[in-house]
């Protein structure tokens, strides 16, 4: 067994070894999904979750659900998008891991559009700034919503 083959094995067995030490695995279904009908009752929701921390940065309320493997990010008053929450799940498996983005929106289609495509753009910008008036800290790898 080579060098990289070995690695990989072990990089499967830590996240196979996690999800059943958790016996939690997110569904990429509803990972896809916000699930609240608002993204007031989403805020409200999430921030009342058991083990959740919440930040503010750059004027974005940030709460990560570690246990579900999720980071809500709830836009500043003067986004052009606001209100607005996108969701971030990280999903795992053999292959590697995923980050499974869904996004609501109260300012309208095209200002969400344009809000998904630059958490996707700061996904594939490892070293530069996050587009203006984003969170800066988000997980790296492909997305959709």
């Amino acid at each position: 067994m080579t060098l990289r083959n070995s690695v990989i094995s072990a990089a499967a067995a830590v996240l196979l070894a996690g999800a059943c030490a958790t016996g939690y695995q997110p569904d990429p279904v509803e990972a896809g999904r916000i699930g609240y009908p608002t993204v007031e009752a989403a805020l409200a929701a999430v921030r009342a979750r058991p083990g959740v921390t919440e930040s503010q940065k750059d004027g974005w309320t940030v709460i990560e659900d570690k246990a579900h493997f999720e980071t809500w990010n709830f836009s500043p008053a003067g986004h052009p998008a606001h209100p607005a929450v996108v969701k971030r799940t990280v999903l795992g498996g053999v292959g590697g891991t995923r980050t499974q983005t869904a996004a609501m929106c109260g300012g309208g289609q095209t200002e969400c559009d344009k809000l998904v495509a630059q958490f996707q753009a700061g996904d594939n910008k490892t070293s530069e700034q996050p587009p203006l008036n984003m969170p800066s800290d988000r997980s790296r790898s492909g997305s959709r919503y």
